[in-house]
């Protein structure tokens, strides 16, 4: 699916094709690893990947 997202490492807009998941990928412009996770409804969430940031395994 072609998305758009503003880039919340370095305030640019960008458009990009990607699976409905979550990926990690890297903005050219900062160097820092950004998480964009494309929701059922079409829409991205964006963060910034920290280091010491963990995901918290799921509860069942």
């Amino acid at each position: 699916m072609l998305v758009r997202f503003d880039c919340p490492s370095c305030g640019k807009s960008h458009s990009f094709d990607m699976p409905e998941m979550t990926i990690h990928m890297t903005c050219s412009t900062t160097h820092e690893t950004i998480q964009l996770r494309l929701t059922a409804g079409g829409d991205v969430r964006t963060k910034v990947v920290r280091e010491g940031d963990a995901e918290k395994p799921e509860s069942k």
